[in-house]
């Protein structure tokens, strides 16, 4: 029976345990488990591959030195090179190579992703809704639409022509379920 990966909750918990141990290439033991050897693999590879020059077009381009460590590291692991916190732990390393190279190619390397929205001192409704606009942009445009409807519904009570003064109604004449005093 195949299993629909779309559906939530299609596969029961510890399904992924049921599989043959090792399928995938994280499950087995990893190739390198010195970060320093994990350092030196990877620079060798950048460096005898002639792939500097491709990360040296994306610094150009604008991607971030955090994100393409952060591929490397995630990349490494995923083949099986080393586990997760060798990843981890070579991220700093990685980083200073590539700020270095960049330099040596004359290219101002962004360093890190920014969001422009929490460089402020205090969260405020500016930089709330400048993020609520990046990161959720389904909830900012229902938001959007409220503010216009009730600035719709403002305009049309004030173009609406008012009311006729009530007309005042005669006194009922006096009778025991309306006594008069």
């Amino acid at each position: 029976m195949a299993l629909d990966k779309i559906t939530p909750l299609a596969a029961p918990p510890g399904h992924s345990l049921t599989g043959a141990p090792g399928k995938w290439p994280w499950e087995r033991p990893p190739q390198i488990t010195d970060p320093n050897q994990a350092v030196d693999f990877i620079v060798g590879n950048i460096e005898s591959q002639k792939e500097d020059e491709n990360l040296a077009k994306m610094m150009l381009a604008g991607i971030t030195v955090e994100e393409i460590v952060s591929q490397i590291a995630f990349k490494g692991f995923m083949v099986g090179m080393f586990t997760p916190d060798i990843a981890e732990l070579i991220k700093p390393a990685l980083a200073i190579y590539l700020v270095g190279m960049a330099e040596e190619k004359g290219i101002d390397a962004p360093l890190f992703v920014e969001d422009p929205g929490f460089e402020e001192k205090e969260f405020n409704d500016v930089a709330f809704f400048r993020t609520l606009k990046q990161r959720n942009p389904q909830m900012y445009a229902d938001m959007v639409e409220m503010v216009n409807e009730e600035q719709r519904m403002k305009a049309e009570r004030i173009t609406r022509p008012a009311p006729p003064p009530p007309v005042e109604q005669p006194a009922p004449p006096p009778s025991f379920l309306n006594p008069q005093e």
